[in-house]
């Protein structure tokens, strides 16, 4: 039985997006659980197994409040280390039993299933509006910062109540936080500037006051239903962030498995596999969050062979989940539409199940009709392996993606729908 204190068969991750495939399969290859050694000498679990992450995710003797984490707490990891400022957060993600229920239940009326439907109008003519755009400036364009990043991007920013100067701020800083190969110093400039754009933004807000988002989690801190400022500060990162860097790499690593296994796009274009199965198929073969830090052993408890101790990290290896064949068969390293059993975990399980699944398939469902219905002969404008990826083993998502295309008929540019942020990832 392996134990916690045995590092010296630790499977080394690389920052390189690259490496990902290899060490899905690494930690596949040693069963459900592996040991993992992360950059800056940060060595821990790493769920990979299917039903050991599925079932992990719904233990209650494993929660994800950073103060469970007896290496960080001891001092074995610093404060300035990359991983920090994804761990380091009182919001609902972090929260768990009353405190979590306290927190979602803040949030849940939004992202009602039945009023997350009512944005498809509205979704729909953003990425109208962008795809007119391209079509203007000619055949060619990189896909993320001219429409994978601003659709999603603008969408969660008019839920929030986000003003438009202050988008491509809040996507800068969500970016650089994702970085897992930040310096020291890169660390502390982040984490500096974004409890600052929130305490700007909440002066702002709390001068007028709407329908959104963010004044629902400013008039809930008067209210004493959000505890602390740091709370409310949390919050509001956590809706921004999650609103956006998600739904970009799927539309990012989708528009990459689509063009490059051409026979697939075939199928969902001529109407043999509906764009429900196929975008399925995308979150699982392209999940945005590869590997998630971290849920913290409040026990010692024994899993698939080993025994995590009290106080360990268990890195949620959603990437190698996804491709486990003992879940989803021989092959389940292939991108393949026409796949029909598709339990894939992209979204999580459990409490913590994600909150915002409909508002992400709505989004997806109308980007990528609206790619391959209004630009013909979309391709690639480089080579597959060229495709340079976010520097980050938690995030999936191209930095650029040039593309070349000929448009068809395009509606007219509308230059207030959902107003008009472009960024690079």
């Amino acid at each position: 039985m392996r134990v916690g204190n045995d590092h010296c068969d630790a499977i080394g991750v690389s920052v390189a997006p690259s490496q990902l495939d290899n060490l899905s399969s690494a930690i596949l290859q040693q069963g459900g659980m592996a040991r993992v050694s992360l950059p800056g000498d940060v060595v821990t679990w790493a769920a990979g197994g299917h039903q050991t992450l599925r079932r992990m995710l719904s233990d209650q003797r494993f929660n994800r409040d950073w103060r469970q984490w007896r290496a960080f707490q001891d001092g074995e990891i610093p404060e300035d280390h990359p991983l920090i400022g994804m761990c380091k957060v009182d919001n609902m993600v972090t929260a768990h039993g009353a405190d979590h229920r306290r927190l979602r239940g803040l949030l849940s009326r939004s992202f009602a299933p039945a009023r997350i439907a009512l944005l498809a109008p509205r979704i729909e003519q953003c990425a109208d509006r962008l795809l007119a755009e391209m079509a203007q400036r000619g055949g060619s364009a990189d896909l993320m910062c001219e429409f994978a990043v601003p659709l999603p991007t603008n969408v969660i920013a008019e839920l929030f109540g986000l003003p438009d100067e202050q988008r491509e701020e809040i996507v800068a800083l969500t970016y650089s936080l994702a970085n897992t190969s930040a310096t020291a110093a890169e660390v502390r400039q982040t984490r500096q500037r974004l409890p600052e754009f929130f305490r700007r933004l909440i002066a702002f807000k709390r001068g007028q006051l709407g329908d959104d988002l963010a004044s629902a989690l400013i008039v809930a801190r008067d209210n004493g239903e959000l505890v602390s400022d740091t709370e409310l500060i949390d919050m509001l990162f956590m809706v921004l962030s999650a609103g956006f860097v998600t739904t970009t790499g799927v539309i990012g690593n989708g528009v990459l498995a689509l063009l490059t296994h051409p026979q697939q796009l075939h199928l969902v274009r001529s109407g043999q596999v509906p764009w429900s199965q196929a975008i399925e198929e995308i979150l699982r073969w392209g999940s945005p969050v590869a590997n998630l830090p971290f849920r913290y052993a409040t026990e010692d408890v024994e899993i698939d062979g080993c025994t995590v101790p009290r106080g360990d990290a268990v890195l949620m290896a959603f990437h190698a989940a996804n491709r486990d064949e003992k879940a989803f068969g021989p092959g389940a390293d292939r991108f393949d539409v026409t796949r029909r059993h598709n339990p894939h975990l992209s979204f999580g399980k459990g409490p913590h199940v994600c909150l915002g699944a409909a508002l992400a398939r709505l989004e997806l469902r109308c980007a990528f009709t609206a790619l391959f219905g209004r630009l013909e002969d979309l391709a690639l404008a480089i080579a597959a392996e060229d495709v340079v990826y976010m520097p980050s083993y938690v995030i999936r998502c191209p930095q650029c993606l040039p593309v070349t295309f000929r448009p068809s008929i395009v509606p007219p540019i509308e230059t207030k729908a959902l107003g008009r942020t472009r960024g690079a990832a």
